[in-house]
């Protein structure tokens, strides 16, 4: 049995992460967050200990194996955690953006080899079957596509209080929602060349990237579309449309268990996503 402790308990995501560990029958025996809303463990995991200060949290982990420590944590504290997850002797199991900085993902690799450790990412739509064989499929093209990505996710007022909207703590809405995408189209289409943002604000922002077997139009927004001077009925609508095939991001399954399978594996290593880690630090 795998033991696991996890930083970030009361997070929206960390419900996904419990229950991937519940799954593979590992056992959640640590748990991190500066907030106390966390009483749907005592179901899943009932003795799992709780911490509310980060210190205590790691000299736990520290003195006892724990083969991962599971980072659900606001972005700009990812790379702090892994750093000590990695010092105190555990692997890291880390939701995305691993990092927001590309000096930092170096670092890790650096700390991975002191520590013998490793670290792994949640890039779990890489896992879709269908775009799986759109790789798969433009692996075997040697022309260009033409790409859009309409990415409309709406967010109401709590997002600009929140340190999502803080460019230092996310890296802003690119690194904080477009990466989602972004990490598709570098996965499907290669590593990017050029990128050029033309249109930017707080809740929407276009652009364009020049990617080695494609070129990619994009819009990425958190407005409202859900009125009167809209089409849209939705307040959520996300498509990818390349050349003429349309792909919808809606539709997509919880892949964190497949996820958390191919990490068990040794796959999904954070030197795996170094290209989309890197458009990160340029986008911020």
């Amino acid at each position: 049995m795998k033991n696991f402790a996890l930083i970030g308990l009361a997070g929206f995501v960390a419900k996904k992460h419990v229950k991937c560990i519940n799954q593979l029958k590992g056992n959640l025996v640590a748990a991190l967050d500066k907030h106390d809303n966390v009483g749907f463990i005592d179901s899943i995991f009932p003795k799992c200990n709780f911490f509310k200060n980060e210190n205590n949290f790691f000299s736990y982990v520290k003195n006892r194996k724990i083969d991962y420590v599971v980072i659900c944590s606001p972005s700009y504290l990812h790379f702090n955690q892994i750093r000590r997850s990695l010092l105190s002797g555990s692997n890291v199991i880390v939701e995305k953006p691993p990092v927001i900085k590309f000096e930092d993902y170096k670092k890790i690799l650096k700390l991975e080899k002191k520590t013998k450790k490793k670290c792994f990412c949640i890039f779990q739509l890489r896992l879709d079957k269908k775009l799986k064989k759109l790789k798969k499929d433009t692996n075997q093209t040697v022309s260009k596509s033409n790409v859009e990505i309409k990415y409309y996710t709406y967010r109401g007022s709590w997002y600009f209080k929140s340190w999502k909207n803080t460019k230092n703590y996310s890296g802003g809405l690119l690194v904080n929602i477009a990466i989602h995408f972004f990490d598709i189209l570098l996965w499907i289409f290669g590593d990017f060349k050029k990128i050029k943002v033309k249109k930017r604000k707080d809740s929407r922002v276009e652009g364009t990237i020049i990617l080695k077997k494609a070129i990619a139009k994009w819009i990425v927004s958190i407005e409202d579309l859900n009125n009167k001077n809209n089409k849209i009925k939705s307040r959520y609508s996300r498509t990818m449309k390349i050349d003429k095939k349309i792909i919808n991001f809606d539709k997509f399954n919880d892949l964190h268990l497949t996820n958390y399978k191919e990490i068990m594996k040794g796959n999904f290593h954070i030197s795996e996503f170094s290209n989309i880690i890197k458009l990160l630090s340029v986008l911020k």
